[in-house]
């Protein structure tokens, strides 16, 4: 996240000091400004404090404080790289310290000089690896920078001091802000990261910096809001309030308190005369899709169209057969995707055209440049995640009315709820619809498969359908995981080819899609797949699922794909086989079989893979933060979030 510290930026070739040569190694750094310099922060700092021999721990990293007993002396290997080594006296105890590909300190140490090593300190051989020296007892605090061996730290240092020197910096926090979080003013913060003088100064700086892109990224993320909150009478959908109450009476089940409150939200945004921008997230089976069928409904009433756009052609035609199955004859609805015939695809762009088609679901073939509505008024967009932003602008560019509903089964943790989505509306939907039954999640190794095969024996006996979900399509030498294909004819020999049926991205989407009817329709009762069936697919009947080396998936899409199952009153089962190796997969394997709640999963999911990992986030186009965390210092988030919205509340 790029930040202005000083208004008028300069080239670095403008410094005292930088010649060409100097700043080519500096572009080459990607610094080509004042403004690139000052926000090349420091990429750790190492403590100097210097520690008596006698307290240092076996295999410590620490810094001591000796004399120079000998000259230097550098051993050069093949390929350049060297090794020095030097005899020193710490607290009276005689040790060699070797440095590696480090010579040029041969012309730095001399005999009785009294010099600060840190390193490995190993007092049974006697000696210490070192990783820098000083003759700067002062200096308690080591910046490194990433400099990719283009220029020493001295060099690039000097460099900063005297660009603090001649360009002063402007950047400020509102005053009442620095004064409410006790905050340091940022030219000071600056100068302390790139020069510190204690841990605790440091800690200071860090905090202060920290709040100042959080809060410049929330006034970011409000501006972008207010571009989206266009105030248009246009945009008001004056829908039939008695018609969508009549609708909802005839639902054969009644509707969960939540689903009553993202619908009365949805409404009323329907209402506005500002265009909608609404996200409605809830957890695998709560209820969004009847949330979005009303929202669809209203827009029907007054005669005009909607458009749902899934991301892949399984899931276009789950939705259409659950809008059908919603609607019955109340709707006239079309599918369009990359598979519709070229008949059937004219006579819905025809639909649509004249206005005739209520809703169209389809996959991104809806944003071809010769799609033309009548009267678009609700775009929705399912798991938005898995479009580009260009991709739902072409969509949303297509409608009369700009009113947008995101939906998403992906629980958004609160951190990203108002960073990656804090320029929508957020509608939450937590409770389950009645008689749903949580899935009980089970952690096997390998050594279990034979009471895993009873399990779906027991499954099958009594009519039930198996998901059974492997990793990889082809073998791999580097991982050593369970293959889709030997895993299918496993199963084969276990439970006869009449009954399993084998389904991966690698098919065409023709025979993919006869390949899943037969599983839908109970032709075949296990289906052995790769996490095609992640999102997309539904079969009550499935009351099963087997995961294959569960350790290699985030909490997210193991719980995306425990979704499957449970889609009944039936009780369900997950299985998550696995053979952990390290901490953070045994960790993974517990808390799925601890937790069915996907907000719960969410926040560790992001917690454990950290925000860069995280799903989305690489997409949403969320900044790198120079110092700032979304995880560790969401606190700090919050406090910056309140004040930019004060800040803006006032005119700032």
């Amino acid at each position: 996240m790029e930040i202005s510290f000083v208004s008028t930026d300069v080239s670095l070739k403008t410094i005292s000091g930088v010649g060409e040569k100097m700043y080519e190694k500096l572009s080459e750094l990607g610094l080509y400004t004042v403004n690139d310099a000052l926000y090349h922060l420091p990429s750790s700092y190492r403590d100097m404090t210097i520690i008596p021999i006698s307290e240092v721990n076996p295999d410590e990293t620490a810094t001591v404080e000796g004399v120079v007993e000998t000259t230097p002396a550098v051993v050069y290997f093949r390929g350049g790289k060297n090794r020095l080594t030097v005899f020193v006296t710490v607290d009276g105890v005689y040790l060699k310290v070797t440095f590696f590909n480090q010579p040029f300190l041969r012309n730095v140490l001399s005999i009785g000089d009294t010099v600060m090593i840190t390193g490995k300190v190993d007092l049974n051989k006697q000696e210490i690896k070192g990783q820098s020296v000083s003759k700067d007892s002062d200096e308690t605090l080591k910046v490194r920078y990433s400099l990719q061996q283009r220029m020493h730290m001295k060099t690039f240092q000097n460099i900063l001091k005297k660009i603090f020197e001649t360009h002063p910096i402007e950047y400020k926090l509102p005053d009442e802000i620095t004064e409410k979080y006790q905050l340091m003013p940022v030219d000071q913060a600056l100068y302390i990261m790139h020069f510190p003088e204690s841990q605790e100064v440091l800690t200071h700086a860090r905090r202060t910096i920290k709040f100042m892109e959080l809060f410049e990224f929330q006034l970011k993320i409000m501006e972008r809001r207010k571009k989206e909150r266009i105030r248009n009478p246009h945009y008001i959908v004056d829908y039939d309030n008695d018609q969508l109450k009549a609708f909802i009476q005839t639902l054969p089940f009644e509707l969960t308190e939540d689903q009553k409150k993202t619908t009365n939200e949805i409404c009323r945004d329907l209402r506005d005369n500002v265009s909608m921008h609404r996200l409605l997230q809830g957890d695998v089976g709560s209820g969004k899709t009847v949330v979005s069928g009303i929202a669809t409904y209203a827009i029907k009433t007054i005669g005009e169209q909607t458009a749902l756009m899934v991301p892949t052609e399984v899931l276009a035609k789950q939705h259409y057969e659950s809008f059908t199955e919603l609607f019955g004859d109340k709707l006239n609805i079309t599918l369009l995707t990359a598979s519709t015939t070229k008949k059937t695809r004219n006579d819905v762009l025809n639909q649509l055209a004249d206005g005739s088609c209520d809703l169209v679901i389809g996959t991104h073939a809806l944003i071809e440049d010769d799609i033309v509505f009548d009267k678009l008024s609700l775009i929705i967009v399912d798991e938005q995640h898995r479009f580009g932003v260009n991709q739902r602008n072409r969509l949303i560019a297509k409608a009369s009315r700009r009113n947008v509903l995101y939906m998403t089964a992906t629980p958004i943790p609160r951190t990203l709820s108002i960073t990656t989505y804090g320029d929508m509306d957020v509608s939450t939907i937590k409770t389950m619809p009645k008689g749903r039954r949580p899935v009980i999640t089970k952690h096997h190794t390998f050594d279990d498969l034979d009471i895993i095969l009873n399990m779906i024996a027991s499954e099958l006996n009594k009519g039930y359908s198996i998901y059974v979900v492997a990793p990889l399509i082809e073998e791999s030498e580097t991982i050593e995981v369970e293959n889709v294909n030997e895993i299918f004819e496993f199963f084969i020999d276990a439970f006869g080819k009449e009954n399993v049926e084998l389904v991966h991205g690698q098919l065409k989407a023709d025979e993919k899609a006869e390949r899943m009817a037969r599983f839908e329709t109970l032709e075949k009762k296990i289906l052995i797949s790769t996490t095609v069936i992640e999102v997309g697919i539904n079969v009550p009947n499935a009351t099963l699922m087997l995961i294959y080396n569960a350790e290699r998936y985030g909490l997210s899409t193991l719980h995306q794909l425990r979704g499957r199952v449970g889609r009944s009153d039936v009780q369900s089962y997950c299985i998550l086989l696995s053979n952990p190796k390290t901490e953070n997969a045994h960790m993974r394997m517990q808390i799925m079989t601890e937790t069915t709640d996907g907000f719960v999963l969410s926040e560790k999911d992001l917690e454990m893979r950290g925000p860069g990992d995280y799903f989305g986030v690489r997409q949403s186009g969320l900044p790198q933060f120079k110092v700032a965390n979304l995880i560790e210092d969401y606190r700090i988030l919050e406090h910056a979030r309140q004040s930019a919205i004060v800040h803006v509340s006032k005119g700032g």
